[in-house]
């Protein structure tokens, strides 16, 4: 006798940093590297958070870079390829606001 079942599967990603996400008046520049000027979509501070386990909804904003819903919080990942065009459930355990990595954010 077979039995069927639907497995779930997760994508695990590292968080790199943690930020606090300003967006500034249409037209703000900043000059980078190599004295490149650019527009500035949104300015980013590294920022601490309390340790746990949380589940929210974030959004995609930059290359491995997703706000949390309804927050001025940004989490960056590590080699994170997910595409969250609208707000998507995630869990995200932060275990540390110091080190290489921060903890992990999870996919569905």
């Amino acid at each position: 006798m077979l039995t069927s079942f639907t497995a779930i599967a997760e994508s695990s990603y590292d968080i790199s940093e943690l930020y606090t996400v300003i967006k500034p008046a249409s037209g703000t520049k900043a000059v980078g590297k190599y004295d490149k000027t650019i527009e500035v979509e949104y300015l980013l501070t590294p920022t601490k958070v309390d340790t746990g386990k949380y589940v929210v909804e974030i959004k995609k904003i930059g290359d491995n870079l997703y706000q949390i819903k309804d927050t001025d919080i940004c989490v960056e990942t590590k080699y994170c390829h997910e595409w969250t065009s609208f707000s998507e459930k995630v869990v995200l355990i932060v275990q540390s606001n110091y080190g290489y990595t921060k903890g992990k954010i999870i996919f569905d």
